[in-house]
């Protein structure tokens, strides 16, 4: 038997501050990033629109963070027992690129071909939520985009909480 593998992939090393980043295929003034913030804060961590998506993070910071964006040709198998945070949603790429942003200077791009995807974001490495005790505290993410998805519901699969204390 095959075990699938993304049909691209790539990772790099970003920056995480302020618990969030975003992800944004369609840049545009109108995009409102406050208001997805707002949301994924009272939500399920998770926000988006037609011009990204906000997510919450556990730690606070990451200043060396390993970021993964895998593309699929069809919907990635389900791994959620080797991550801690797994959320999905819908994103639309426009202009054949994906934007990574989290507040103060942290902006890096990835080549993804236009269209709309479903996504599936997990992450793992956690130490505490908030301050994690240092500004490299080991957390990764990874995000994962198959074709095809028309409005999959922003929602959170798995929840990481630290050990010992009850969510």
């Amino acid at each position: 038997m095959t075990v699938p593998v993304p049909r691209q992939a790539e990772e790099r090393l970003v920056w995480l501050d302020y618990g969030q980043f975003s992800l944004s295929g369609n840049l545009s003034l109108e995009a409102d990033y406050m208001a997805l913030l707002e949301r994924a804060v009272a939500g399920s961590g998770i926000a988006g629109d037609e011009h990204g998506l906000v997510v919450i993070s556990p730690h606070q910071n990451n200043f060396e963070m390993p970021f993964r964006v895998e593309q699929w040709n069809e919907r990635p198998p389900d791994d959620a027992e080797e991550w801690e945070e797994v959320l999905e949603g819908s994103l639309l790429v426009v202009d054949g690129v994906l934007h990574y942003f989290s507040p103060t200077d942290a902006h890096v791009t990835f080549q993804v071909p236009s269209g709309r995807y479903a996504v599936r974001i997990s992450g793992r490495g956690f130490v505490n939520r908030g301050w994690p005790g240092s500004t490299t505290p080991g957390d990764r993410w990874r995000v994962q985009l198959w074709p095809g998805a028309d409005g999959v519901p922003e929602r959170r699969v798995k929840r990481w909480g630290p050990p010992g204390i009850a969510e």
